[in-house]
């Protein structure tokens, strides 16, 4: 006898079908709400690029709605008899398309600083949730109000409207089995982003369809490189350039005639062939959040008159015109400018996981050969973790925003700290120590967005702007220099101290997307007492600080950095500067740049005729290799001596 068929009907799969086809909607509007909101970025694509990316931008965001709803689609349409399972199973749908939503709002927000989407940012921000929740509640209140009322609103939909109830019918058995089985395709297929062999869809996929970094952008979403990174702390991605070949290239470029490789399992492991002595000197290194030559006056010609400190200091310094930062976010420049480490694509994150490998530890090495040494943010002690990788490097004290004292009446609490409590706690402990020669440093934060009003002589621009907000926080920051730099002259140790004043990465400026503009960084060495004030045109990077540094105090021991002394001018025409952006490289010279995706050249900029591309990527591939090989095989220092 034949069961009669329930009288209604099993719409669970259209329902699954409307939400999938919901959630790839909403990553179409994004895509498309990024191209119209940052059209500037996306102007040099042709109308076919544009096509291409929003058409295989699909394959991205179908990948990601695989992973996370196409699970819950398979338990709700199992035969489950149950209003409360039923029910369920849609509102966590529900609330994972929220989150969704609420991710690629902060992606939109997020895009225009970097022109590119959250990466590995996801990993640092993990451990600065004081940063996360007041960002949420200044700059992305109004979306994130809006995402609550509408996740308010799809509670009260299933749980009054939805009256669906399943009952399971035998005679459709086999059916169901074909619907979980259609499914099940659903997730791996969605997942693969293909139908061949080989590994899932990933970030460095999208250059199968896209021939630019800004077609890229626009065929990727957040929620997909968020999580490609955030689940492996790196981008899984390699370039085929052989490895020795790499490493030889690298220590001719970098290595001086002046020094020699003490142990050949760890090439670009370097020390002095003579032997010296340390010298009577300090260093005070004060790094500059998000700074760009834009804004001072003396390094653009601008007359926003926000620096006027630091112009007097450019023009009595050792001034490098042409400074370059390794990445596009503070872990990047920390590294760089402490450690002389690249965070090379393919790589943990420092901080997690990429730290078990040997550095050198330069604050560390001058703390054996009897400086004091220590490291002071003006934002909260965990932020990025940088107090305990300041520690791990050497630093003898590590301080954060707790340990500072809040010295003057401020008009706003500012997220990230003042750079004044910051640079004077710095001074506090030079003052303080016993005799020794010093190496510390300050990293300020007043200039991070979301801008705090200081004090009211420096609110000298007065609109809504993001630009004249940061303004206003360069010219607090800059009299905040000024202090420090009075400090030293009045408590005596001015003369033999050499002050590295170096920007993190870059904020705001030209709406470009070159290379020169977007790691370009004010980089100069004050001590005029000791370095003769000079400017200095050829390139150089946050890496080859270390390197600077070094020789400046006079170490013997044995070092490694993928830099070289700035102030050594042979070859001066052979300098590179080597830059991370997302899951790209990029090379920087005085005659032209390039980026790759570690398979191609992405795009040139040639300055003059004198540029060689294919030159040019050869050293990129060459020093990009080296610094992934030997730190993934920890055979980038030799930690026991």
């Amino acid at each position: 006898m034949w069961i009669k068929k329930p009288k209604r009907s099993d719409f669970r799969i259209k329902l699954s079908i409307a939400i999938v086809l919901f959630a790839m909607l909403m990553f179409s509007l994004f895509r498309l709400a990024l191209f119209l909101l940052y059209h500037s970025t996306f102007a040099s694509l042709t109308a076919g690029q544009v096509m291409s990316a929003f058409f295989n931008g699909l394959r991205f965001d179908l990948a990601v709605v695989a992973l996370f709803i196409g699970p819950v689609i398979l338990l709700f349409n199992l035969p489950v008899n149950s209003v409360r399972y039923v029910k369920s199973c849609v509102l966590f749908m529900a609330l994972e398309l929220m989150v969704m939503a609420g991710f690629l709002v902060a992606d939109l927000i997020y895009f225009p600083y970097v022109k590119r989407h959250i990466a590995e940012e996801i990993i640092q921000i993990s451990a600065d949730w004081g940063f996360v929740l007041t960002y949420m509640f200044t700059k992305a209140l109004l979306p994130l109000l809006l995402l609550f009322v509408l996740l308010a609103v799809a509670g009260v939909f299933v749980h009054k409207i939805f009256k669906y109830r399943y009952v399971f019918d035998p005679y459709y058995a086999k059916g169901e089995m074909v619907k979980l089985i259609v499914c099940i395709l659903f997730i791996v297929l969605g997942i693969r982003g293909h139908l061949g062999f080989g590994k899932p869809i990933g970030i460095a996929d999208v250059y199968q369809y896209a021939s630019s970094p800004a077609a890229a952008a626009l065929t990727l979403n957040g929620v997909f490189t968020a999580y490609q990174v955030g689940r492996k702390g790196a981008v899984d991605i390699q370039s085929n350039y052989p490895a020795d070949k790499a490493i030889a290239n690298a220590q001719k470029l970098l290595i001086a005639p002046e020094e020699m490789v003490p142990d050949e399992k760890y090439p670009l492991m370097r020390r002095p062939v003579s032997p010296r002595q340390p010298k009577d000197i300090n260093f005070f290194i004060v790094l500059l959040e998000g700074w760009h030559p834009y804004y001072v006056d003396s390094l653009s010609g601008n007359h926003f008159g926000v620096t006027p400190v630091f112009d007097q200091i450019v023009k009595d310094g050792v001034n490098f015109t042409n400074a370059y930062a390794v990445g596009l976010r503070s872990m990047f420049g920390f590294a760089g400018v402490l450690a002389g480490v690249p965070l090379v694509p393919g790589l943990p994150m420092f901080g997690y996981g990429l730290e078990l490998t040997s550095f050198f530890r330069f604050p560390g090495a001058l703390a054996q050969a009897g400086w004091d040494t220590f490291f002071a943010q003006t934002s909260d002690r965990d932020s990025y973790r940088l107090c305990a990788l300041a520690s791990y490097l050497g630093a003898e004290g590590s301080y954060g925003n707790e340990d500072m004292e809040e010295l003057l009446p401020y008009i706003d609490t500012a997220p990230f700290g003042y750079d004044y409590d910051g640079l004077m706690f710095g001074a506090d402990l030079v003052k303080n120590r016993e005799n020794r020669n010093f190496m510390g440093m300050v990293f300020t934060g007043i200039t991070h967005a979301p801008f705090a009003r200081t004090l009211e002589q420096f609110n000298k621009y007065k609109g809504k702007t993001w630009d004249d907000g940061f303004k206003n926080t360069l010219y607090f920051a800059d009299w905040s220099i000024g202090e420090l730099l009075k400090r030293a002259k009045e408590e005596g140790w001015f003369d033999n101290t050499v002050f590295v004043f170096v920007a993190d990465h870059t904020s705001g400026g030209p709406d470009s997307d070159s290379l020169y503009n977007k790691f370009r960084i004010p980089m100069v060495l004050y001590a005029p007492k000791i370095l003769k004030p000079r400017t200095v045109n050829y390139v150089v990077s946050q890496l080859d600080l270390v390197p600077t540094l070094y020789n400046l105090a006079g170490l013997d021991v044995p070092y490694t950095a993928m830099g070289r002394d700035m102030l050594d001018e042979r070859n001066a025409s052979e300098r590179v500067a080597l830059v991370s952006e997302g899951v790209n490289i990029g090379l920087i010279t005085q005659d032209g740049a390039i980026r790759h995706t570690r398979k191609e050249i992405l795009s040139e900029e040639k300055l003059n005729e004198h540029f060689d591309p294919k030159k040019a990527e050869e050293t990129l591939l060459s020093l990009d290799k080296a610094a992934y090989v030997l730190l993934k095989n920890n055979t980038w220092y030799k930690d026991e001596q």
